[in-house]
């Protein structure tokens, strides 16, 4: 793969680049976004920290939003459920998708896996999208 064919950020903002999230698809209202596990993300068991996923959950279903806007608008959670169906073990998975797409609304759903295809986490959200800051 070059790096033409490598999935481009829509937005990448630091907080990304420190948690080390790492974007394997971005097209049409769809997103991956892989979170590799370390030691500073761990709960007191070990396991993925609920915060870390919701992160995760956030920035992949704002990426599938993204996608589907002109480059720079503005971009914005406006509600977010998540339900945690497993512990999240090692290194992470998560696929959002625009459910429906209005003229400043979307509602984006999102499942996080782990390494072997397991269900951890399922998320619906609503995010607002507005048009690009002026210069």
């Amino acid at each position: 793969m070059t790096n033409e064919d490598k999935a481009q950020w829509r937005s990448h903002p630091p907080f990304y680049r420190h948690l080390g999230l790492e974007l394997e698809a971005l097209a049409d209202g769809k997103s991956a976004i892989r979170l590799p596990f370390r030691k500073e993300y761990a709960n007191t068991r070990g396991e993925v920290h609920g915060g870390a996923i919701a992160t995760l959950v956030d920035a992949a279903m704002s990426q599938a939003v993204r996608s589907t806007v002109e480059q720079g608008a503005l971009v914005a959670t406006i509600s977010m459920t998540l339900n945690y169906l497993a512990p999240g073990v090692g290194d992470l998975l998560c696929r959002g998708t625009v459910v429906r797409r209005g003229r400043s609304l979307s509602f984006v759903e999102a499942e996080v896996t782990d390494a072997g295809g397991h269900a951890v986490c399922r998320a619906t959200a609503t995010f607002r999208a507005g048009a690009p800051k002026n210069p």
